[in-house]
């Protein structure tokens, strides 16, 4: 059976003594059987915070998972 495919976005921002990080993963997801929507944000934000770790412990500005289909 074929897994469905989601597209995932999620922006981030943290501002620290006077400068702020703004950063956003954007990727599509094929999630393992038995994961859950909350996995892939926490999944995402990882994603994003490895890259950019000015963002550890920022705030979710947006976060969005859809089908990954028109």
């Amino acid at each position: 059976m074929k897994q469905d495919t989601y597209h995932c976005v999620l922006t981030m921002q943290k501002t620290t003594h006077g400068e702020t990080a703004l950063g956003t993963f954007s990727d599509t997801i094929n999630p393992a059987p038995g994961m859950t929507r909350t996995d892939i944000f926490n999944l995402a934000i990882t994603q994003l915070t490895r890259r950019q770790p000015a963002l550890t412990g920022g705030a979710v500005l947006f976060f969005a998972l859809d089908k990954n289909e028109i």
